[in-house]
């Protein structure tokens, strides 16, 4: 893959003509897709049920499911394997257990919810194969989710079970001891149970079992397949500027996503393996989990500990690698800090090598090199486990600079993707064999798309380019079988995101690149701000610039519109900083706390900054005046979402006091 030879051109949208409306662009759609949208996997699945089932006849005795083995002395070896067929056994007789202990009776709205309250492991996938089975809507809760938000969603969903990985039990029990677990009376833990732990669970009116039990309940019985508009599952939006929303997806939205994945070029095949390390909670994951199935291929669950994944890689050898910006990027800094450090012959190789590849992929998309590959990028690559031949990015902006380093170096082609929870997390994909940078592709074959006019901040459908093209430029809107239909019990919230024809609104703004029909994000029209002089500024769209400085780990930027500038909550990125500032400043033995009271340090991350604004386009409204540099980075236990999201209305109350000192100093 990704070895053309010569450089291609690629078409990624064509307009559907006489689809213009006032206040928005034309409608937008894939050059491959069929009649209204429509299609179905090679298999005639209409549903994940039948998916899944599909799988199980075709590659029944392959391997499907790995988990490392735990060894004597608690560190893990290597992969063990459980066949499509085996898997397909457990979640019968798990399904067929649920039904024993009367989870699958139906609220009045006909809906029956199981929680999943677990990091990624085969037993995560037992459960929502055995949901599916019998018609089960799962509801992911993530395994870093705070209390309040999972007292809120059992309550709104009124469920009666959660499963759940053991060392999540004191945390329910502490919510019941609330009295905020709503009508929740079953709990499963993955793990065999501890005896203490089932009293516990009695005193609290909850009856605790272990998945075995469960599925010792279930040797007899039948499948309740769902249909195709049957719900798959309410994924929880992660909650960036308030209380999540629980989006309906279907069985209908997931085959969709799929047919459209499959028909941009990707061949996933049996031969294939993925490491699942990214949240199941996640659209994104379950639909890269299920588009697999349908291709028979492997996935190997990490051990638990991300810190750990190297280790993880290097054991499994994934042929494929799907992770988010945050990773790439740290990839980057460690692999140039390493090129940076070396000397003479070798520095000159590397610096030969680089410049030969980037030469080659820029004039003909070729990322190979039998010469330097062997020579300079082995250990690179080995870095994977060396046999890694696509990956995909996600979730959030990265830099052209940045991808095209990665590509080079790890000889690999990067597909860039965009989604949404509410348009099952892949919307917009790049095409595999596309060695240009800096847009995110067109939409799946499934999907419609256009741009919704915004004024407020001058975005018009009408726009043009430097040379006169026409180039709209607006919210991304989107509409097409993938599309939910819903958050559930949230009609208001639910009318803010689907208007009347039914195009789903995402907040984003983008632009239609002239020369190829490709999309890219320029802004976001929620989370921006109006500053003293009228200006608004979208804070995304700043942060992604800044957060091209190598200083920078996580920034939050603030804007009063009392005041005439911006002021940013910077994180240094204590790695770089350790590893090549402060031993040339003198301060290679003090703490991250000590260098970020630094003058210097702070002068020089300020001057950085600078430097990114300028190469980044900032207009001076954009730019940010004062930073505070905070020592201590922020997680999903404070300051983040679950998919690593800044939390803007809590960073706003944690800073409130110096923010203020920011805008007092003259």
């Amino acid at each position: 893959m990704g070895g053309s030879q010569s450089k291609q051109t690629f078409t990624y949208t064509v307009p559907v003509p006489g689809s213009e409306t006032p206040g928005s662009s034309q409608i937008y759609v894939n050059p491959d897709a069929k009649p209204y949208l429509a299609g179905s996997l090679a298999s005639g699945a209409k549903n994940l049920f039948e998916n899944f089932k599909s799988s199980v006849q075709r590659h029944g005795s392959r391997p499907f499911l790995g988990t490392r083995v735990q060894k004597q002395d608690g560190s893990l070896g290597d992969y063990s394997w459980k066949t499509f067929g085996e898997v397909d056994e457990i979640a019968r007789k798990l399904g067929n257990g649920l039904v024993s202990l009367g989870l699958n009776e139906r609220d009045e709205d006909n809906n029956a919810f199981v929680g999943i309250y677990s990091k990624n492991r085969e037993e995560w996938i037992y459960m929502d194969l055995a949901c599916i089975g019998q018609s089960i809507t799962s509801v992911p809760l993530y395994d870093v989710q705070q209390a309040d938000t999972i007292s809120f969603i059992v309550q709104q969903t009124n469920m009666k079970c959660i499963a759940l990985q053991g060392n999540k039990l004191s945390n329910l029990f502490d919510i019941k001891k609330e009295d905020n677990l709503g009508q929740v009376k079953v709990l499963i833990q993955f793990e065999e149970v501890d005896e203490e732990n089932r009293k516990k669970a009695e005193e609290l009116g909850l009856a605790l079992y272990s998945l075995q039990e469960v599925i010792e309940r279930g040797e007899t019985g039948d499948y309740n397949p769902p249909e195709s508009n049957s719900i798959f599952t309410l994924c929880y939006t992660s909650g960036t500027t308030g209380r999540s929303k629980g989006a309906v997806i279907t069985h209908e939205n997931m085959i969709a996503t799929i047919v459209g994945v499959q028909s941009m070029g990707f061949d996933f095949n049996k031969e294939d393996s993925h490491i699942s390390y990214l949240p199941l909670a996640h659209m994104m994951e379950r639909i890269v989990f299920h588009t697999l199935v349908d291709a028979g291929s492997q996935i190997g669950f990490f051990g638990g500990d991300v810190m750990k994944l190297k280790e993880d890689l290097a054991v499994l050898k994934p042929t494929l690698f799907v992770s988010v910006p945050r990773l790439f990027n740290r990839f980057y800094d460690a692999i140039t800090q390493q090129f940076n450090s070396q000397g003479g012959i070798k520095k000159m190789l590397i610096n030969r090598g680089l410049s030969s590849k980037l030469s080659h992929f820029n004039s003909d998309g070729r990322l190979t090199s039998t010469i330097w590959d062997s020579l300079v990028f082995k250990k690179v690559t080995s870095v994977l486990g060396g046999r890694v031949r696509i990956m995909l990015t996600g979730s959030a902006p990265i830099s052209a600079d940045v991808l095209n380093f990665l590509k080079v170096t790890f000889s690999c082609p990067i597909v860039e993707g965009y989604g949404q929870t509410e348009t099952c997390a892949a919307s917009l994909l790049t095409n595999i064999n596309d060695s240009e940078c800096g847009h995110l592709g067109g939409p799946i074959p499934t999907l419609e798309l256009k741009l919704a006019d915004v004024p407020d901040m001058n975005y018009l459908s009408t726009d043009t380019d430097e040379q006169g093209n026409h180039q709209p430029r607006g919210e991304i809107c989107f509409r097409g079988p993938p599309a939910f239909k819903s958050y559930y019990k949230a009609p208001d919230q639910t009318q803010e995101t689907i208007d009347e024809e039914g195009w789903v609104h995402s907040g984003d703004v983008g632009v239609r690149l002239h020369h190829n029909g490709a999309f890219k994000i320029i802004d976001r029209k929620k989370n921006f701000f109006k500053l003293a002089q009228g200006e608004y500024v979208a804070a995304e769209k700043v942060e992604m610039v800044y957060n091209t400085s190598p200083y920078i780990m996580q920034i939050f930027v603030y804007g009063d519109s009392l005041q005439s500038y911006l002021v940013a909550i910077i994180v240094p990125d204590e790695q770089f900083v350790k590893k090549g500032w402060a031993p040339q400043n003198e301060m290679a033995d003090s703490s991250i706390e000590e260098i970020c009271n630094n003058q210097k340090f702070k002068e020089d991350v300020f001057a950085d900054m600078q430097a990114k604004a300028k190469e980044g386009k900032l207009f001076g409204f954009e730019q940010v005046r004062k930073i505070h540099l905070e020592p201590t980075p922020w997680t999903p236990e404070d300051m983040l979402t679950p998919t690593q999201k800044l939390m803007r209305h809590k960073a706003k109350q944690k800073y409130e006091e110096v923010i203020q000192a920011m805008y007092a100093q003259s």
